[in-house]
């Protein structure tokens, strides 16, 4: 069975996610290199610590244009009768297997960035923690938080558990 790929609007929403942590970044980076740079304080560790906040600084603002593709590239998902496969990573790939039979709840939300684009988050809350379908249209994460209701009533009726 092939993966289900999410919403392209998801990498609209990771994308204005690191804009936001730069802009954090950014603002803790620069008041300090200025602080440094207008200090009397002369050594290699000035240097060096400068050079450090501004290779972070590069390497947020690369991760906006970079790795929002290349997580939607790697990102999918199955659901089958009796458990979920999700993969998502960009340089390590993970592929998670959940039982259908070991979730406990399941919850479609929106936080205030995906609101706006339209795109929803499913999770999957299990003892062992919570797992997550994310950049799903609204269509699509009711269906398959009905569906994995359905399946699991049905696991758990044929278990004699309800």
């Amino acid at each position: 069975m092939e993966y289900k790929k999410l919403d392209e609007r998801a990498v609209k929403s990771w994308r204005i996610g690191r804009i936001i942590a730069l802009g954090i970044v950014l603002a803790v980076v620069i008041p300090i290199s200025v602080l440094l740079q207008l200090s009397s304080w002369e050594s290699i560790w000035k240097t060096i610590i400068i050079c450090a906040m501004a290779l972070i600084a590069i390497y947020t603002a690369a991760g906006i244009l970079i790795y929002p593709r290349l997580e939607y590239l790697q990102w999918g998902y199955i659901i089958e009768e009796d458990k979920v496969v999700i993969r998502h990573g960009i340089f390590f790939v993970k592929k998670t297997i959940i039982p259908i039979i070991r979730i406990q709840n399941i919850t479609v939300s929106q936080g205030p960035i995906n609101r706006k684009l339209g795109i929803y988050k499913l999770e999957m809350a299990l003892a062992s923690g919570s797992f997550e379908i994310e950049g799903l249209d609204k269509e699509t994460a009711d269906s398959i938080s009905e569906s994995l209701k359905t399946k699991l009533y049905k696991r758990l009726e044929e278990k004699g558990a309800v």
